[in-house]
């Protein structure tokens, strides 16, 4: 079993900083240690008697500090879960690799077609299967091994791409591609727009010096409050950094330790967000080398549960922030808009910093994000991606209240005003880098000249493409759907199904550039056209899985009519059916709505939207 250490009373508030140089930083080391004192009293698991009575820490002198060893925390090896959660633990996380060693068997018909699908990409991308190879032995590279089966090895390579316009890609072979990953939602505007490159163009003439203060990094910060109508700003290089960024800002406004999570969310690459959660709210690793301390402070609940609301309430003085994706990139049909409105007021009652990170759909789904969108504003927001036009960058967006921990707050010349808040540690060699300004800034005004009407339009892009697909899925009754929410859209599998991944090869031999397990995302670039085009390319290779029995049919169903009963299953699933009903998940861990059973009270009956 897991150790489970009891709470201690929560941290001390950071006060703030007064007086000269050295009576600044002895008050910063004074507050450090008392919430080191609290964080070795959590450890050491003193009783609530003890935990509750504040002590007074002397403010040392320069002559007073040393250091003391501190005992490390052990943690038992065998951890109390279930056969299910170990499976879910176990599993790939994020866009680790994917790689499978043994062989699922096929039949001579599945064989026959493999081979002649194997001869036909060799021979369309003979140059990307050669570098791949030529490389392999040096460059160590995720991407280039994922989705690796035994049987389909001779498949498994990336398309090496040389150039680029638009929507459309070309690999070192000179074959031509649609892209439906786009950046991985970093591309909004296509790729060189003529407003970006024009941009780079004259900063890279004028230099990209690294160290100085830059003369855009101030109007890139002014334009980002401006979109997302949060107080200030600050730059960084990923949205994985911005992350980070209001995680440390969060701790060290609120002097506490533990930061609450959602299953199904994405937030990076840093070691404490590469998590996951169990129903008895233990949390472990969910990749190798992430030692299991690490991720002791995270605590990963249901997303859009009342169970979610009532364990953040029991749990409230314990927590820093909570960080949510508001539309998850792996689940971007579930849009628990009430919930959220709900989590709001309640981080805002507790006085807990909440987080929305931004980076897939900031700017993307509405200019001022998801928060402007839905009518919810956080405390904290991370973004990235779309705001570089393609360059590396990142921001957090924020009340004063919570930026001023970065810099000291707001002070002026010609007067007594000071910095009065205590700061924590936030830098690197390549922020505010003059190529990434010059790009982001660009993006932002041409944003900001389009309005609104720039993310309708790939919205309705996206919905078209989406139901076309969906259309041939239901027609066929297979296990596949296409989910999306705004201009971001997935191809989804329903159940496991071997060598599913084969449909994204024939959608790249068919000149769509897409892989397996990625949400993809339209662009200011793609036209009508470009969507017909990929519904039919979509289309046909659905057919061809369905054909050669990958993808198992079942008894064909009414059109337009399965499609729009499934829109109302996703409407239903984000709005309660009645008065009182609460979120939650069924058997399946599924999102499902409940009432109370009125010959049970305290207990709750599954609402079947169907019969009512």
């Amino acid at each position: 079993k897991q150790t489970v250490y009891p709470q201690a009373a929560p941290l001390p508030q950071a006060m703030p900083l007064t007086g000269n140089g050295s009576e600044v930083a002895l008050n910063m080391i004074s507050q450090q240690l008392q919430l080191l004192a609290g964080q070795i009293a959590q450890l050491q698991g003193y009783d609530a008697k003890m935990a509750n009575h504040t002590q007074t820490i002397p403010q040392p002198t320069a002559n007073e500090l040393q250091s003391e060893p501190v005992a490390p925390l052990l943690l038992d090896q065998e951890p109390e879960v279930t056969a299910e959660e170990m499976v879910e633990i176990k599993k790939p996380f994020g866009a680790t690799a994917r790689i499978e060693r043994k062989v699922q068997e096929l039949d001579d018909k599945q064989m026959a077609w493999l081979a002649d699908l194997t001869k036909s990409y060799n021979n369309k991308t003979r140059k990307s299967k050669e570098q791949t190879q030529q490389h392999r032995a040096y460059m160590a590279d995720p991407r280039v091994v994922s989705g690796f089966r035994p049987l389909t090895k001779e498949v498994v390579y990336p398309i090496v791409i040389n150039k680029s316009k638009g929507n459309r890609l070309w690999d070192v072979d000179g074959n031509e591609y649609i892209d439906a990953l786009n950046g991985f939602g970093s591309n909004m505007l296509g790729y060189q727009p003529d407003v970006l490159k024009k941009a780079i163009h004259e900063q890279i003439d004028l230099g990209y010096e690294i160290g100085p203060q830059h003369e855009l990094a101030g109007e890139v910060c002014k334009l980002m409050c401006e979109f997302t109508g949060h107080d200030r700003a600050a730059l960084c290089n990923t949205g994985s950094e911005a992350v980070l960024g209001a995680m440390r800002i969060a701790r060290t406004v609120s002097g506490r330790s533990l930061i609450v999570a959602f299953s199904g969310s994405y937030h990076g690459i840093m070691d404490e967000v590469i998590v996951r959660g169990t129903k008895k709210l233990k949390t472990f690793p969910a990749a190798s080398g992430i030692l299991p301390e690490n991720v002791q402070n995270m605590l990963i609940l249901d997303y859009g549960t009342d169970e979610a609301l009532r364990i953040i309430s029991e749990r409230a003085d314990d927590i820093a922030a909570v960080l949510v994706e508001p539309v998850q990139s792996r689940r971007p049909e579930f849009q628990p808009i009430e919930f959220l409105k709900s989590l709001r007021t309640l981080t805002a009652e507790k006085q807990i910093c909440l987080v929305f990170d931004e980076v897939i759909s900031g700017f993307r789904f509405h200019p001022g994000g998801t928060q402007a969108l839905f009518g919810i504003k956080a405390d904290l927001g991370t973004y990235g991606k779309v705001i570089g036009g393609g360059m590396p960058v990142g921001a957090i967006c924020g009340k004063t209240a919570y930026m001023d921990a970065l810099d000291g707050g707001f002070w002026q010349y010609g007067d007594d005003s000071v910095p009065e808040v205590g700061v924590t540690y936030f830098a690197g060699t390549f922020v505010r880098h003059p190529l990434a300004l010059a790009a982001a800034k660009a993006s932002l005004l041409y944003m900001k000249e389009r309005g609104p009407a720039l993310q309708e339009k790939l919205t309705g892009l996206a919905k078209r493409l989406r139901e076309g697909m969906e259309v041939t899925c239901r027609k066929l009754n297979i296990p596949v759907s296409t989910v999306g929410f705004g201009s971001l859209w997935r191809i989804k599998f329903l159940e496991d199904i071997p060598y599913s991944e084969l449909l994204f090869t024939l959608m790249r031999l068919k000149g769509i550039h897409i892989l397996d397990g990625f949400p993809c995302f339209m662009t200011d670039a793609h036209t009508e056209q470009d969507v017909d085009f990929m519904i039919a390319q979509f289309n046909e290779s659905i057919q061809e899985m369905v054909d050669v029995g990958f993808f198992k049919q079942s008894q064909p169903v009414n059109t337009m009519a399965d499609l729009s009963a499934k829109q109302v299953d996703l409407q239903a699933m984000n709005t309660p059916p009645v008065a009182g009903a609460r979120l939650g998940r069924d058997k399946e861990g599924n999102p499902a709505w409940f009432i109370e059973d009125k010959a049970n009270p305290g207990k709750y009956l599954q609402y079947n939207i169907s019969n009512n």
